[in-house]
This record gives structure tokens, sequence and C-alpha cells, in this order.
């Protein structure tokens, strides 16, 4: 439901745009037909721009309003699939911290699902029972027409229908009916008649349609139902020119429409003889023709629609597959570049093996002694050596890892005995990549201080004197999954796009895959081109979950590494 609202969102402030645009440059000029198709042409954009998805690095001033109502509409129904009914049945090994989580996601968190939830499906309730309203009557309003039609006769006129209506009424026209009161039809045939056929014509009818839908689906948004009407105007203005030109006197003409000024709209679907407003109609075919430069001004359209897509435009991490997957793969710098996540681990990994003299298998699962435990639970909150650290406060823990280190440094730098304190660390799959980056980030910059601190005290040694006393050892533990979600990971569609770049092979992407689809193509993909110097290079939206991202590294290394 708030996809829909926020699409819905998007597309009113196109409409808006659009409308304000028209009404300032163009709705005074006399290109009638490029003033109708412009008005088409605009809404239907209005009605795709939100669709189309463009990248952008990261988040600007612009983007923010739009960022804040599709966080609002979007992102809690997310938090209801991923935590509701599961989250906490799977509460296991990091007793305090998940214990601590339950507590406070009671209260707060949950507290904001249950009730924006319900607000949400409030307002897509009363959209859509708007909209059925609209619908209906204008469902209304086309059979009464249909109806009165229908009861007279018609008769052709050229490849139309005339029907003669003896009550006294506003002449219309319809699909390919003409319908004239008894009293028009003997008085002033020849006009009324040939202005109602310059309306069919010209296909008036389907424009009406069209706008009849952007009305049933905008019925809140004021500028959708002014955009009608100024597609109504332009409809008679076309239809009076086309009057004029065809050797009617327009003196006599306009004194006409006076005359028919007064009358009441029985049918809205329909186009009437005195529709628009009068002194417009009049003005429009006294005024001098605009010159066909004038159609230039559409140029003002293009910055306007790029800016329009990079306001919806969301920001997407990218991040490439190295030695993160751990495959005979081999990365092109040049061709891929890799994301600072890629780069925070790939760092850690190097200095951990540094500090066992080059061993890999290093990875402790129940870390004791001189090991500290950072957990990440799946609404981002931390737990540093069983303190209890909020969502996304990195300065805490910087705090609070340089108070530990400095504690266990000092200790080696004094008794200069080997001694090697190490970080376990180990996330939720439901916790965000950008939380995890941010948290890599810090610690990362927390050894760094503390080794300068010590180097200082100790008179300044050499980078590989500190990594022999002072190493760097930063251990991960497998993802915990504590929601059943990702058990069906490979019948969803994740908001991936994986690219492969084969050494002098023709590239390829995949987009939107599921795991169980991803697998088939690398499948196929490894038959035709040469894994040896692949490059695999991984893009996702922002805030996907760690659960994805291991998924699908898992699959690219076992389906790479496959014989």
């Amino acid at each position: 439901m708030g996809t829909i609202l926020f699409y819905i969102f998007e597309s009113t402030l196109c409409l808006t745009i659009l409308y304000l645009l028209f009404r300032l440059f163009f709705r005074k000029d006399t290109l009638f037909r490029t003033n109708r198709y412009l008005l088409l042409m605009g809404t239907v954009a209005c009605t795709l721009l939100p669709l189309l998805q463009i990248d952008v690095p990261q988040y600007t001033t612009l983007q923010l309003p739009i960022t804040t109502v599709r966080h609002l509409l979007t992102e809690k129904e997310i938090d209801v699939q991923r935590e509701g009914g599961t989250g906490e049945k799977h509460l296991s090994e990091e007793a305090s911290l998940l214990m601590a989580e339950k507590g406070e996601w009671i209260e707060g968190d949950r507290a904001n699902v249950i009730h924006t939830i319900p607000v949400i499906w409030l307002l897509g309730g009363c959209y859509f029972i708007g909209a059925l309203i609209v619908l209906a009557f204008l469902l209304l309003s086309t059979i009464r027409m249909r109806r009165l039609i229908r009861s007279y006769p018609a008769c052709n006129y050229g490849k139309y229908k005339l029907v003669i209506c003896p009550e006294k009424m506003v002449s219309f026209s319809w699909g390919h009916t003409i319908v004239l009161s008894q009293e028009d039809y003997e008085r002033n045939p020849g006009e009324i008649l040939l202005h109602e056929q310059m309306h069919l014509q010209h296909r008036h009818t389907l424009d009406l349609l069209w706008m009849e839908c952007i009305v049933i689906f905008h019925w809140f948004n004021p500028a959708a139902w002014l955009l009608m009407r100024e597609l109504r105007e332009v409809h008679e203005y076309e239809a009076d020119n086309g009057v004029i030109n065809n050797g009617i006197d327009a003196t006599e003409y306009q004194l006409l429409l006076v005359k028919k000024s007064v009358g009441t709209r029985l049918y809205s679907m329909a186009f009437g003889f005195n529709h628009s407003k009068l002194k417009n109609r009049i003005t429009m075919m006294l005024k001098r023709r605009t010159n066909n430069w004038a159609r230039l001004k559409l140029l003002l359209f293009v910055p306007v629609a790029a800016g329009t897509l990079y306001a919806f435009a969301r920001p997407e991490v990218k991040k490439t597959m190295g030695q993160a997957i751990n495959t005979p793969v081999s990365v092109k710098q040049n061709s891929v570049q890799e994301s600072e996540l890629q780069q925070l681990e790939a760092f850690f990994e190097r200095k951990a093996e540094d500090a066992v003299g080059g061993k890999k298998e290093y990875q402790i699962e129940n870390p004791t002694g001189t090991f500290y435990s950072f957990f990440v639970n799946m609404n981002n909150k931390m737990m540093l050596n069983q303190e209890l650290i909020k969502e996304y406060d990195v300065e805490t823990l910087s705090v609070c890892l340089k108070d530990l280190l400095r504690k266990e440094y000092r200790k080696v730098a004094n008794t200069d005995k080997k001694w090697i304190p190490g970080l376990f660390v180990r996330y939720d799959r439901g916790s965000s990549s950008t939380a995890i980056t941010s948290y890599l980030r810090t610690i990362k910059e927390a050894y760094l201080q503390v080794r300068g601190e010590i180097s200082k005290e100790l008179g300044g040694v050499s980078e590989a004197r500190l990594d022999s006393l002072l190493p760097i050892f930063v251990s991960f533990g497998e993802p915990k999954v504590y929601s059943s979600k990702y058990k069906t990971a490979s019948d969803v569609f994740l908001p991936i796009e994986v690219s492969l770049y084969p050494r002098g092979g023709i590239s390829a992407v995949i987009k939107n895959p599921s795991l169980q689809e991803l697998e088939l193509k690398l499948k196929d993909y490894k038959t035709i081109a040469n894994s040896v110097g692949l490059s695999v290079g991984l893009k996702f939206d922002k805030d996907v979950t760690m659960g994805i991202v291991q998924d699908v590294k898992e699959v690219i290394r076992k389906t790479l590494s496959d014989k």
C-alpha cells in the first residue's frame, strides 16, 4: 500500500509542475495543437517518470523531502515484513544484546510500526474510496448521455451520426455522434454542426477519456482537475479555429457564441458548444497568431524533467566482489572500483593474517581472554563487550573501543610480551549494509588512533614494528539468522544488479534476480566466458540488509568456483 501511495505522491508532484509551467508559459499561445499535445504527452510523462529509477552517489538537499516521504510510506512495510512475528523467536547467541533489543523494540520501534501501518492503510482506504466515487460519478454521467442518445433516432451526417433532440438542451458531441437540440438545428445548424464536427475530426473524445482517467487516480489533486479544464479550453479553441478556417464569418460566429452563452452542462463527459469561457474563446479568435518559434519554449521541459528524475532518484551503494567472495576470480581494479565496505573487509583480513603469521584459518567462534565481542542486531543496535550502544551512535562506539584497546596495548607496551588483543565481530543478517560500513570504519579509525598514541609514547616506531607489537586483529563470525525471511530468499527478487566483466569478452548484467535465478545465469555465463580474469560487480539499493549481501556473495563464490 505504501508503495502505491508513494507513486501517487510522485506523480502528483509531476502534474503540479506541469500545470504551473503550462499556466506560466503556454496558456496564452495560439498554437492550439502544440498546447494540446503538450498537455497530453505531459500527463503521460507524469505517470511514467516516477516509474523510472536512476542511481546517484549520495543524497542531496533536493532529494531530502522526497526521501522522507518515501521512508514514511514504504520503509515501515519492510520493517513489518522483516520483524513481524519472527524476530523474537530466533533470539539466541547474543542473549544480552537481543534481550535489551526486545525490551526497547516493543516500546519504541514496534509501537511506531503499529501506529504507522494503520495510518498508511487508512490513507490508502480513503484514497481508493475517493477514486471509486469519482469513477461512479463519471460512469453515471456516461450512462445518462448514452440513454439520451439512444432515446431519439439517429441519421447519417457524413461519417458521423446526428441525433436531433426535441428537448431544450446544450448541443454536444461524443465519440462519433453529434447531438443537437431541435432549436439549434432549425436556427443555426451550419455553425454548430461544424463546431461539433471539428471536435470529432480531431478525436478530442480520446483526449477527454485519458484526462478522465487522470482525475480518477488524482481526484484529490487540484492540478489534475485544472489540467483537464485547460485541455477542454484548448479543444474549444481548436474547434473554433477550425470553424473560422472553413469560411464561417468570425463576427457572426462570435455573436452566436454570445447568444448561446446561457445554458447548463448536463453531460460532463461530452463536448458542449458553450462549455468553455466565452471571453477566453473570443479573445483567442481575435488574438494575433503566435510565432512558430514559440515552440522552442518546449525545451524548458528538458531540465525540468531531468531535475524531477534527480529528485526521485534513490542513491545506491556499489559493492564489488573480489577477495570478499574468496574465489579464484581476479578483480581488475581499473574496471571495477572497490566499495568502502569491501576495502574495510580486505583491510581487516590482511591485518589479521599478518597478526597470525599469514594463516588464513584464524576465525574465532567463541572469543575468550583478550578477545572482545562486537555484535550488531537487525535494528543496527550495537553491543561492545556486553555494553549496549544505540544504533548509529559511532561516537560512543569509538570512545568505548579506544578505552579497551588502550588498556590491552599498554599491557603489551609495558611487558613487551607477545599479546594479540582482538575483536570478534558478528552482525545480524537483517542489519543494514550502510550501518555495518559505518561501524567498521569507526573500528578501523579507533585501532589506528590508539596505535598512534602508543607509538608516540614509545618514542616513535615503524609501521612494521607496530604491526608486530600492536597488531590489528579483527575476526568475523558468520552472520546470524534471526528472521525466516532469509530462508526463502531464493523465492524473491532481490534489489541487486550483478555485472560480469570477463577479460577480453563481452560483459553481462543480471538485474533483480532471485538467488536461484542468479545461480542459473552465472552457470550459463560460465559456459560461454572464461572465468580467469573475470571481474564481478555487485550494486544494491541503499541500506539493503547484510543477509542479502551475504547470500549473493555465497552464490557467486560457490557458482564461480565450481569446476
